[in-house]
């Protein structure tokens, strides 16, 4: 060769070879370049060695050469070795050469060499692989006969390699035969070709789903030699996503017709999709808010909540819910309830998320209404004088009004039913209980009054109880009782005291009838007697006369007091002190206390001068009334102990006796007309006296325990006091 063919043929990157095959047979090396040289080990002293000396496949190589030029066309062997046993080369070309001076010459070309071992290896895992992939696949050459299979074919569509190999079958069902010109057309022009959804017919018949993926396989020329199918089955599947589809229109129709706002929104905060109730709801069409953020529509106040709602949301991947105030087209902002959600999608990372919202417009309005409400109830229940209190079927309280709270001071109300025990009068207790039972029972509304003891002085208590029920339009957790209480303690002495007015009105007209028709007969039987006893000389019969006399006077005076209490008359006030009103009554008892065995004492509690204005003769009268009464009650002696204290603008008088006393049933009867505790009594004095004091002013109560004693006590204002009375008419 020429030096500059061996320059040419160095830089050739595959290894080259020049053989030389005279006519013996037997030839030698004439050249390799350096790719040959690096690729078989060798150096430029094998040149011009004999074939047998450098090559293990000498005779196999000579034969390739001679094939060549004899056919005048290269010849190739694949997968052969040359020089080493465990190096191979994918593919050897021998291509021959014009011959010169006789001598045939060969070129050897060696294209991609391997380690044999490397293939062996390399076969048993494609071999692994094919018989243990869970996809079926199916090899057939270039003429349609079916080359091999491996097991999950066979268990896909039920046939046995032998009764497959070597034949030809086609697995396409009725309706599919036009895939395979697509299929045929494809792989000419690509190595592969998939399709994804496609059905294909079991040994038994039955159709199933499955992804096909066709592979070209080529030989080391690059000639297509087989075909690979590979087939997945997407029965599962298939029907999964028939599933997802039913259930995605159930879906979609669902939220088409819903009344509530259903919205998708992705992690940037832009609609995805708005649900035909938006433009019910908020006068906006669905398609409007669509690519818009959600953010447009949210009042700005909300918005910052809202935002921290939303990275809680995308955080935890927990459901959030709020009240925001969201645009309407014509209402400017309504109110709307809604709970966020994510939206999972094939089980993966979410990234929208589901928005469901109500208008709770009404709702919000009724419920700011309502706490006006509750703020102005609160007001008036913070504020009333009558005593509020909830409390359960337990007795537990739950609520307690500060009037109720500032009454009982430091005691605590915690237990309606304990608070009952300890300040309701026994008699009326379990009327109460039953009442509250009741009201328990029925759920409907009652009314009972009540008397109360609290530190030694009872009170009367109108109440009503309402029952306050829970259910899912209240906001109650349990059945309560609302108790409304009022003292009407004073109002029954009002009342009390009215009816008593109205009584002495009606006797003191009853009284001016008796009193005037007494007087008449009187005035003739006491003259008559007068006549009679001027006449007879009989002393017997004029001490029987003075009898008489004296019984008639007696009448008359009944008949006088009926005259008082019937003509109303004014009453001339004057400047009294009241030492010598009382000092006077007293000096008038003191013969009747000896003889009785009854010890008077007087004991001024102020030394100072107390003065009234008064009518003298009317207060009297009203002293010496009490003390009669007092000494009567005391048969068998004892003691009558006047107390006066004068504390501006008032004087205060005790009349207190150790007399036998009055019983309690018959102490609230006392002062009534015609009521008396003694025999021959008209029950006319006593409330005498009360007019006489209530005239000037004042007030007269009394209290008495049975064989104990009697304390009649009269407040009477001061000269100084500015609420004196000069001149009562009654």
């Amino acid at each position: 060769m020429k030096p500059f063919e061996h320059s040419i043929l160095d830089s050739y990157p595959e290894p080259y070879i020049l053989l030389v095959l005279p006519d013996d047979q037997h030839g030698h090396i004439n050249y390799l370049n350096e790719a040959a040289r690096e690729a078989l080990h060798l150096d430029k002293s094998c040149i011009g060695n004999s074939l047998e000396d450098v090559f293990l496949n000498a005779k196999k190589l000579i034969e390739a050469c001679n094939e060549a030029i004899e056919n005048g066309h290269p010849v190739i062997l694949e997968h052969f070795s040359i020089s080493q046993q465990d190096l191979m080369f994918e593919a050897v070309k021998f291509a021959p050469l014009s011959p010169k001076s006789g001598v045939n010459y060969c070129g050897v070309i060696l294209d991609t060499p391997y380690k044999a071992t490397k293939m062996m290896t390399d076969d048993r895992m494609l071999q692994s692989i094919f018989l243990s992939t869970p996809n079926a696949i199916l090899i057939q050459n270039v003429d349609g006969e079916i080359y091999n299979i491996n097991p999950a074919f066979t268990e896909m569509f039920g046939w046995k390699d032998y009764e497959l190999i070597g034949n030809s079958v086609s697995l396409f069902p009725s309706g599919y035969e036009n895939e395979y010109e697509e299929i045929v057309r494809q792989l000419r022009k690509n190595d592969t070709y998939l399709i994804p959804n496609t059905k294909r017919v079991h040994k038994n018949g039955t159709i199933k789903d499955v992804s096909i993926c066709y592979m070209n396989i080529y030989n080391h020329r690059r000639e297509r030699i087989a075909v690979a199918r590979l087939y997945i089955d997407i029965s599962k599947q298939i029907l999964f996503h028939e599933k997802y589809l039913d259930q995605r229109n159930s879906y979609q129709l669902i939220t088409e017709n819903m009344k509530d706002l259903v919205a998708i929104v992705d992690l940037s905060g832009k609609f995805v999709y708005t649900s035909p109730s938006h433009l019910d709801i908020t006068g906006f069409s669905s398609e409007s808010y669509l690519n818009m953020n959600v953010f447009r529509h949210i009042h700005p106040h909300d918005r910052r909540h809202v935002f921290k709602q939303i990275q809680q949301l995308i955080e935890a991947g927990r459901s959030a819910k709020a009240q925001i105030r969201y645009k309407h087209a014509s209402k400017g902002y309504i109110w709307i309830e809604l709970i966020a959600s994510p939206l999972y999608e094939n089980q993966a990372p979410y990234e929208k998320f589901v928005i469901v919202g109500r208008d709770i417009t009404e709702r919000k309005h009724s419920e700011e209404a309502l706490r006006e409400s509750e703020m102005k109830y609160r007001l008036i229940l913070e504020k009333t004088s009558d005593f509020v209190v909830t409390f359960n079927q337990h007795g537990e309280v739950h609520f307690v009004s500060p009037s109720l709270q500032n009454w009982l001071k430091k005691s605590d109300l915690s237990n309606m039913y304990r608070f009952m025990d300890d300040y309701v009068l026994k008699d009326e207790r379990d009327l109460l209980y039953d009442i509250i039972h009741q009201v328990f029972k029925t759920k409907n509304a009652d009314q009972i009054a009540f008397t109360i003891e609290k530190d030694g002085t009872t009170y009367t208590f109108d109440a009503i109880l309402t029952p306050l029920i829970s259910n899912e339009y209240t906001k109650y957790s349990e059945d309560m009782i609302l108790l409304i209480a009022r003292d009407i303690t004073k109002r029954l002495e009002d009342e009390h005291i009215s009816m008593q007015l109205e009584k002495m009105s009606t006797v003191g007209q009853l009284a001016a009838g008796i009193a005037h028709e007494l007087r008449n007969p009187l005035t003739s039987v006491k003259g008559f007697i007068r006549m009679i006893k001027d006449e007879i000389d009989d002393s017997l019969l004029k001490s029987y006369l003075e009898i008489i006399g004296g019984e008639l006077d007696s009448i008359e005076r009944i008949a006088d007091e009926f005259m008082d209490l019937a003509k109303p008359h004014v009453i001339s006030l004057e400047e009294t002190e009241l030492h010598e009103i009382v000092d006077s009554c007293v000096r008038l008892f003191e013969g009747t206390a000896f003889l009785q065995g009854i010890n008077m004492d007087v004991e001024y509690l102020n030394e100072q001068q107390i003065l009234l204005n008064c009518q003298k003769n009317a207060l009297k009268r009203v002293f010496i009334n009490i003390m009669k009464n007092a000494m009567e009650a005391m048969e068998k002696g004892g003691e009558l102990n006047i107390k006066i204290h004068a504390r501006d603008p008032y004087v205060e008088l005790l009349f207190i006796d150790s007399g036998k006393g009055i019983e309690k049933e018959r102490l609230k009867y006392i002062g009534e007309p015609f009521y008396s505790t003694k025999e021959k009594g008209i029950g006319l004095g006593l409330m005498m006296s009360r007019k006489i004091v209530r005239e000037h002013g004042g007030r007269l109560s009394i209290e008495s325990e049975y064989n104990e004693g009697t304390t009649i006590r009269i407040i009477l204002p001061l000269l100084s006091a500015k609420s004196t009375v000069k001149n009562i008419t009654n």
